[in-house]
């Protein structure tokens, strides 16, 4: 996360991410699934600006994005602040303000990234001195993708997304498109063991390709176990993956839950000529080019 301090106050660039990889295994006794993901930051990101103050109270306020955002107790940056504190002790505040440019319900975790950003600066802004595996700690109760943004790039998660290795990925170009449709990360897990065929996805494949250099075979071996579930219960999934197929990249896969799908593409110069024609193409639909 890039960080900037000024006059007492901490601004944080929180990233969006992307999954390259997703294998969904079994359902574990806490409810939640054992998972295995690659995942990379890319360059589309939130900005939250956090001045402390002295009086109690987390005052929040978001502005941008194309839904309405909570600003009370549901909103997931109010929740890890009040957390910190109740962990904490701490009897001081607040002015937290978000500038959304991550779309929402879309798989790229915008509202992790936000949450991990809130916990980062106020342990700065409050001076509570936390380390880096105490603050993870704290956001994986939040939510399983919180802890990945801890990481400044790639990462191989596991369990239920908490157990993290970092990884050196090359310079990857997309191009991301997310409808205006959303899809319920809770309704997409609902479903996800009805449609699992029972052939487990290995990353190595993934992962030797890597080392090899070679981007086609990259592209070939990436997957989503969780395009299963959303294309039985979203309409609108074949239609928006053919979308991104049409424009030839290397890979077309949805990140997450959805309903965001990205394409791989061979460089920089071809990652815009594809937006221009996916915005063209789908003038009602968010087209934006990104980076890991």
């Amino acid at each position: 996360m890039r960080i900037v301090e000024r006059e007492n106050t901490w601004t944080v660039l929180a990233p969006a991410k992307l999954n390259l990889f997703f294998e969904v295994h079994s359902k574990r006794k806490d409810g939640f699934h054992e998972i295995t993901s690659l995942t990379c930051p890319i360059d589309r990101y939130d900005t939250l600006t956090f001045r402390p103050t002295d009086n109690d109270v987390v005052d929040f306020d978001c502005v941008g994005g194309e839904v309405d955002v909570p600003t009370d107790d549901t909103n997931i940056v109010v929740r890890a602040l009040k957390l910190l504190k109740w962990e904490t002790g701490i009897k001081r505040g607040a002015i937290v303000r978000l500038t959304k440019r991550i779309p929402s319900r879309a798989g790229l975790g915008g509202g992790s990234s936000d949450a991990s950003a809130a916990l980062t600066v106020a342990n700065r802004g409050w001076r509570l001195g936390l380390s880096t595996e105490e603050l993870c700690r704290l956001a994986s109760t939040i939510g399983s993708d919180c802890p990945i943004f801890f990481q400044p790039g790639a990462s191989i998660c596991r369990g239920r997304g908490e157990i993290i290795e970092p990884i050196e990925l090359p310079r990857l170009h997309f191009v991301v498109l997310k409808p205006p449709d959303g899809l319920s990360t809770a309704a997409v897990y609902a479903e996800c063991m009805k449609h699992h065929d029972g052939n487990v996805r290995q990353l190595e494949s993934v992962l030797e390709s890597l080392k090899q250099g070679d981007l086609g075979k990259f592209g070939r071996c990436l997957f989503n176990r969780l395009e299963f579930p959303a294309a039985a219960i979203w309409s609108g999934f074949e239609e928006t993956k053919r979308l991104v197929e049409r424009v030839d990249c290397l890979a077309v896969r949805m990140s997450g839950s959805g309903t965001a799908f990205f394409g791989l593409c061979r460089d920089a110069q071809y990652a815009r000529s594809v937006t221009e024609i996916l915005s063209c193409l789908a003038p009602s639909t968010l087209v934006f080019r990104a980076r890991s």
